[in-house]
């Protein structure tokens, strides 16, 4: 089986966006120490409360009143500097404002549409890896085979990018999920690594394929025929095979996507005609950006 599986993370990034990349990544290592800062402040004010009330109830606070008045005084500024930090941490994260003319918000509210279809489709694959078939020597018509995983498709979101919206979520079983936001595609790796395709360069292809289903076949799928699991060349049943049987050839939607910085990614649909819409509007949508830039 050869894989299909995109590049690195690292590489996948468009040219445009490498400066908003680096400007993301600066900003989460900013709140990563603004967090960790908070969570020791945090602590300091529970010891210092802890011990302000101990002494406070003690028998011997006569004795405790110096280290009672430091507490006092101290206490409102490691408060102060908790507020402080919960102000700093809420303005490390970007915030990014997606701007295109009508046209192109348009499209993308079709596209969002379009994929809320998608994500009903009775079944997504991930197609992971596939091979040429020797025809003759496995008594198959089918000419490629594949290795798949059951997918999902939903609305989700990343905390890379703050968007009021939702971020159209492809799952993804032998690398990191794409998701796709108005004008991008972001690819987070669970290491906090991350990369941003312009949508504009991203191709997401689409075409119908002829799959022998040899599982159960959704029940939004058109089948096409129908085959036997050993034929001969001419599609009639191999009867040297006591135990031969029908399978159903279904119509799938393929959806690919690649982009020249190594995205290399493959789906496979059950219900074809949503596929083909999602993808058609994908294109209208990346037009529609394309003639924004041309105004």
């Amino acid at each position: 089986m050869q894989e299909i599986a995109s590049a690195s993370v690292e590489m996948l990034t468009s040219t445009s966006l490498v400066p908003l990349r680096d400007l993301i990544v600066k900003a989460r290592k900013q709140k990563a120490q603004v967090t960790s800062d908070l969570k020791e402040a945090r602590d300091e004010e529970a010891r210092q409360k802890g011990e302000l009330n101990h002494r406070r109830r003690s028998i011997f606070r006569w004795f405790y009143k110096k280290r009672i008045a430091e507490l006092e005084e101290a206490l409102p500024v490691t408060q102060g500097e908790i507020e402080r930090l919960k102000n700093w941490e809420g303005n490390t994260k970007i915030a990014v404002t997606f701007v295109a003319e009508e046209a192109a918000q348009r499209a993308y509210s079709s596209m969002v549409r379009a994929f809320d279809s998608l994500t009903r489709s009775r079944k997504k694959w991930d197609i992971t890896a596939d091979r040429s078939t020797n025809q003759f020597a496995e008594r198959t018509l089918a000419n490629r085979a594949v290795d798949r995983y059951l997918v999902t498709f939903e609305f989700s979101s990343s905390d890379l990018i703050e968007f009021s919206g939702r971020a159209m979520r492809f799952e993804n079983i032998n690398g990191d999920d794409i998701l796709i936001y108005p004008g991008v595609a972001v690819i987070p790796r669970a290491d906090g690594v991350f990369a941003l395709i312009d949508i504009r360069e991203l191709n997401i292809d689409i075409k119908g394929v002829q799959f022998h289903e040899t599982e159960d076949v959704p029940n939004d799928t058109e089948v096409v025929g129908y085959t036997w699991a050993k034929t001969n060349k001419d599609g009639s049943p191999d009867r040297r095979f006591k135990e031969n049987y029908q399978i159903p050839i279904c119509l799938f939607g393929q959806i690919a996507f690649c982009s020249q910085t190594g995205v290399t990614e493959e789906y496979m649909v059950s219900n074809i005609k949503a596929a083909l819409a999602f993808v058609e509007a994908v294109r209208v949508y990346q037009t529609a950006l394309a003639q924004s830039d041309m105004q």
